[in-house]
């Protein structure tokens, strides 16, 4: 139980920190080419998708991905815009409380996923307005693939020009 708690603290950060100033479609194609970067220098496969306002601005499958990936992208964004954490955060909360997601919220599972790789697009004075998402890797790992994409993307932003 320590373990998860520790985890569900570390994305609370994670949620507070990763909030953009501005989001704009030019901001998406950035951060999913990264995105799809990461995974290519990590040498994995996995399907990349950043949606803001219900508006897809961003979709790459990468060779090896399948539409099933595209249904858990759909499933996790669902997720995360219901409960405003990222999915992996959301999985996590469900586990310490013994919870689930159809017993206990009457969210039937074919259209919400409790797994990693869904992550809300937060924007300051604005709130969640969508989802930065990855799937084709184990839950923790979709995870992380998004956190250290946002990590760079943010880190490139406090470099001086």
């Amino acid at each position: 139980m320590l373990e998860l708690e520790r985890k569900v603290k570390e994305m609370e950060e994670q949620e507070r920190v990763f909030q953009f100033e501005e989001f704009t479609h030019e901001t998406a194609l950035e951060l999913g080419l990264l995105l799809v970067q990461e995974a290519k220098r990590s040498g994995v496969r996995v399907t990349v998708d950043i949606t803001r306002s219900g508006q897809r601005l961003f979709l790459h499958a990468m060779e090896g991905t399948t539409v099933g990936n595209e249904d858990w992208i759909r499933r996790k964004n669902n997720l995360t815009g219901r409960f405003g954490r990222s999915s992996w955060h959301t999985a996590m909360r469900l586990r310490l409380q013994g919870e689930e997601l159809e017993r206990d919220y009457g969210l039937p599972v074919k259209d919400y996923a409790a797994a990693g790789g869904s992550f809300p697009l937060h924007v300051k004075g604005e709130g969640i307005l969508g989802t930065i998402t990855v799937s084709g890797l184990p839950d923790q790992e979709d995870h992380d693939l998004v956190i250290g994409a946002l990590q760079k993307y943010f880190d490139g932003l406090r470099q001086p020009e």
